[in-house]
């Protein structure tokens, strides 16, 4: 055997190897969704919010609204032509998600706050492939106190949000200021979907978007999506 085909043997090999190990270790390449976060008046009709979601190009679809009936939360979500979670309904208002990745669980429940309110949330798991789960996760903090409506939220992400899990939140008041306040608690754990809009906004959304942790989802672009109550619209990147 000649020398140069030797080395071209070993390079081929190379070659082979490398990508091998890229494979390996590297693992399932990075996914992207667009998530919207709305809230929803009670008069809303359930034909006109399929469309906002649909003309957004939503995948994923975290929704609030001032209204319990499982017919309406059905309705918008047969005309987006997205899978249904919920509505739950631990606080007056429907939570629900939609989108049409595999639901692996969900769950409404309600947490007490040591001394004195509680934290409702709507909480899901759904599989993005055989390697990597999403944790979708509406909350309200009807709470005296802030700080201890999110140390409890905290405390609740530690225990029962998958380690490996990316999380998508959204905070829905009970005040822009009370969410406000929460959101900037949060920030040495989620990214804030409102500081990745491309252009400052004459509005915050009604409900306040958060994602992370930073090591497995990152905001690529963000902006307001029109209505009644500003939604928002932002382009994640779930990692391997």
């Amino acid at each position: 055997m000649t020398r140069p085909t030797r080395i071209a043997i070993l390079l081929s090999f190379l070659a082979v190897a490398t990508a091998a190990c890229a494979v390996r270790l590297g693992g399932p390449s990075p996914e992207e969704y667009d998530v919207v976060a709305i809230s929803e008046l009670r008069l809303a009709d359930a034909v006109a919010v399929a469309e906002k979601i649909t003309r957004a190009g939503a995948e994923i679809v975290l929704l609030a609204a001032e209204r319990q009936d499982s017919a309406w939360f059905v309705a918008v979500a047969g005309n987006a032509r997205l899978g249904l979670s919920g509505p739950g309904a631990t606080t007056g208002r429907g939570y629900a998600f939609l989108t049409n990745l595999e639901i692996l669980g969900d769950t409404s429940l309600v947490l007490a706050v040591p001394g004195g309110g509680s934290v409702h949330m709507h909480d899901a798991l759904y599989k993005i492939d055989d390697n990597r789960n999403i944790d979708l996760m509406i909350v309200r903090l009807d709470v005296p106190e802030v700080r201890a409506g999110v140390r409890a939220l905290l405390n609740y992400m530690a225990t029962d949000v998958p380690a490996d899990a990316p999380l998508v939140l959204a905070f829905d008041g009970p005040t822009p200021e009370l969410a406000d306040s929460a959101v900037a608690m949060m920030l040495a754990t989620l990214g804030d979907g409102s500081e990745c809009r491309e252009e400052p906004q004459a509005a915050e959304p009604s409900l306040r978007l958060m994602y992370g942790p930073s090591a497995r989802v990152r905001c690529l672009s963000a902006r307001n999506l029109p209505g009644d109550q500003p939604g928002i619209v932002a382009r994640l990147e779930v990692g391997r």
